[in-house]
């Protein structure tokens, strides 16, 4: 029961209320007023929210696919003995147990034009590089610090699938001949396809609702090639003071991130194995 109560009021009733709130012209000091389908109809006619949803989606693609490489890289790394790989378990995991508000702040100065990085790539004859004003540099710093932020959660859990791994079987497929690249592919990511789907379906929806790197680091600038779709709902609703066509924008980017993971669901029957 105390669980079901949380869910239904930190989940379920916020989520009825923005679904109603999106037909609705609603301030946050006004009344509310229905307006059917206005803001739906509003959306796809709004150059901003076509273009943080184009940029949301060129995270998307770039981030998860680097961010689960990276993650199993470091992985199969760290299975090795290596000295002190349970400590660097935890040295990779510490950005991703850190507030992202506080690393935003942080990685926002390094990166300012006479910041740390400018500077250190002065010292080798690089000039400085306009990692905040250029639209394209300004969203691979966002990537970026996702990704160093992040990684570490996946490097874990898929690290967990690796060592659950029978040792026989290894052993079995070196006999065999099995090279490395073959034991890889073969052995090792069928193996952990679970762990691989789990890590995907929660990187894919924490890409879409990204936020407060874009928010602290560059404020969805230069222009708006950093502006993502969670960035534009908070500007609609908190700086130009339009909570039901915030609403309408939550609205639809639930709608993507539940097709996205129905997807999924549906495509790990091929290549996910319980066995």
């Amino acid at each position: 029961m105390p669980g079901l109560v949380g869910l239904a009021l930190f989940i379920i009733i916020p989520q009825i209320a923005s679904l109603v709130l999106g037909f609705t012209t609603t301030t946050l000091l006004g009344g509310v007023e229905f307006t059917g389908a206005a803001n739906f109809v509003r959306l796809f006619h709004d150059s901003r929210f076509l273009t943080s949803l184009g940029v949301t989606a060129i995270f998307v693609v770039t981030y998860v696919p680097l961010n689960i490489a990276l993650s199993l890289a470091m992985a199969l790394w760290l299975k090795t003995r290596i000295v002190g790989r349970n400590w660097l378990r935890v040295i990779f995991l510490i950005p991703a147990l850190s507030p992202m508000v506080a690393n935003a702040a942080v990685f926002r100065l390094l990166f300012q034009k006479d910041g740390a990085v400018n500077q250190i790539l002065g010292v080798v004859g690089i000039p400085p590089i306009p990692w905040l004003s250029d639209g394209g540099w300004a969203l691979t710093l966002v990537i970026g610090v996702s990704l160093w932020q992040s990684f570490g959660y996946n490097m874990i859990v898929l690290g967990a699938g690796i060592d659950s791994i029978n040792p026989d079987v290894v052993s079995a497929s070196r006999i065999d001949g099995a090279g490395r690249f073959r034991r890889l592919f073969s052995i090792t990511v069928p193996l952990i396809s679970p762990a691989l789907f789990f890590a995907t379906v929660l990187t894919v929806i924490g890409a879409w609702q990204t936020f407060a790197q874009a928010y602290v680091i560059t404020g969805g600038g230069p222009g708006d090639s950093t502006l993502t779709i969670m960035l534009y709902l908070y500007q609609t609703a908190f700086t130009n003071n339009e909570l039901g066509y915030a609403s309408a924008i939550a609205t639809i980017l639930f709608l993507i991130i539940a097709v996205f993971t129905l997807l999924q669901i549906w495509g790990q029957r091929r290549w996910v194995h319980y066995d």
